[in-house]
């Protein structure tokens, strides 16, 4: 029974994580068309900066919908933390499977994004789930 819950919580969420990740995916999706498309700033820079927007979106969301009624005292550790681990992943996992992508299919920067973050989005789940926000994963949803 305790383990059929914990499984339930898990997926639960897996869910939420993923509503979270679409809004944060839209985000950097929109920011990095912007960019690229009316900045005429590089694929390289823009897939940086629209990561790290969505990032900072998808924590803020995170704390209060994907994992609430963490300690405020620890806020500022699981966002450093959050920033390091997610957020370094997901600049390398973007910018070097975008442009890898890019490269070897000739696919334009937005569809080889897209690949890239369904790539990221499993691992991120689990380092958020077991190390980020582990202290209250066990007992919320």
């Amino acid at each position: 029974m305790i383990g059929s819950n914990r499984a339930r919580n898990v997926r639960a969420r897996w869910m939420r994580f993923n509503i979270v990740g679409t809004m944060g995916f839209l985000l950097q999706t929109l920011t990095l068309w912007m960019l690229v498309r009316w900045a005429g700033v590089t694929a390289g820079v823009a897939i940086t900066v629209a990561v790290l927007a969505a990032v900072s979106h998808n924590f803020v969301w995170h704390e209060r919908f994907t994992w609430p009624n963490q300690p405020r005292d620890q806020r500022f550790k699981r966002w450093v933390s959050f920033h390091v681990s997610t957020g370094l992943i997901s600049v390398l996992t973007n910018l070097g499977v975008t442009m890898l992508v890019m490269t070897a299919t000739g696919l334009r920067v937005l569809p080889a994004n897209v690949i890239a973050v369904a790539l990221a989005s499993i691992g991120n789940f689990w380092i958020n789930e077991r190390l980020i926000f582990r202290a209250s994963a066990r007992g919320s949803l």
